[in-house]
Formats: structure tokens, sequence, C-alpha cells
């Protein structure tokens, strides 16, 4: 074999190498990588979030515990994407499991009208110490869940901001809550 068939080889391996991961990154994001809110049904029947929070607080499950703030992750069994939260819910719950209290819940077991008002899974909401619900919407953005892409911890890290925060816009690995349109 000559030295330019050798050279001509290994640029169009090159080539090939770098078109197959471009595609692999671009099919992994066109799959994964989605709206929250995808199909903007919240957003439509809520065009003001408040309203939005307010449907939310009156159907959440009542706190218990009003001393401690609560975090409620709803979960949906089918979905691919709660595997790229639980290491970093686990975490936050390790470090602030002493002033919070973290319930899981499967989206199954919510009531139709709950299960209406979650656009998508994981969701999370957070409830302050004495009730008031803080936040309401995904664990981060991105398909990773870590501590710098997480909405999560930043409610947490702030447990007296009374602001409600609702980022419906966020992007990153949902799944679609399809039970909310056939309800």
């Amino acid at each position: 074999m000559s030295n330019r068939f050798k050279q001509a080889a290994l640029t169009a391996l090159a080539l090939f190498w770098f078109a197959a991961i471009v595609t692999g990154f671009w099919w992994f994001q066109a799959r994964l990588i989605v709206s929250f809110d995808a199909d903007q049904r919240i957003l439509e029947q809520f065009p003001r979030l408040g309203d939005y929070g307010a449907a939310l607080s009156q159907e959440m499950p009542a706190n218990p515990e009003y001393r401690r703030a609560r975090v409620i992750i709803v979960k949906d069994s089918q979905c691919q994407c709660n595997r790229y939260s639980t290491d970093h819910l686990a975490a936050l719950q390790t470090e602030y499991g002493s002033s919070t209290t973290f319930d899981t819940t499967r989206l199954s077991d919510l009531p139709v009208a709950m299960r209406s008002l979650i656009p998508a899974t994981p969701f999370v909401l957070v409830q302050q110490p004495g009730g008031a619900l803080v936040y309401a919407g995904p664990v981060n953005s991105g398909v990773t869940c870590t501590s710098n892409t997480s909405f999560l911890e930043t409610v947490l890290q702030r447990p007296v901001d009374t602001a409600l925060q609702i980022p419906l816009l966020a992007r990153g690995c949902y799944c679609a809550n399809r039970s909310a349109s056939t309800s």
C-alpha cells in the first residue's frame, strides 16, 4: 500500500468517525431533549402562571409536617428520564433531609385532577414550612441532573424565598404526561 492510499483511508475513517459522532449526538438530542411543557397544554390552559400555581396548590396533598419543607417527586414508571435524576435526588435528600421531607409518588397513583396538571415527569413540587407552594416543575434542565443544572437545588438553598417558580419552558429529558390528555 502506498502512503497516499493509507493517508486517504485514514482521512476517510476520521470523517466517518466524526459523522457518526455528530449523528449520534443529534439523535440523542432529538430523542431526549424536549420542552417540559412540550405541547404547551399548561401554558394554554393557564396563561397566568399564578393561576396554575393556585390550581396545583388546591390539588396538592396536605403537608402533614408544617414545620418542614416538603419535596414531592412525581415519576412515571415508564419514563426513561428517571434514571438521569436518581443520583442527584438522592444527594439532595442526604444534604437537605434534616430540614426537608422528601416524598416520591407515581404519576398513576395521583388523583386525575392532579395528574391533569402535570405536563411531564419527573415532576417536583416544593412546599415551604407552613404549606405554601414555592416550586412546581422539572428537577433540572438538560440531560444530566447535577447541581449545575438543578432547579430544585436552587429552591432548597433558599427556604425563605416565597416567590413561586414554575419553569415550564425548561428543556431537558422529560416524558410527556400522556394520561393528562386523556383525562
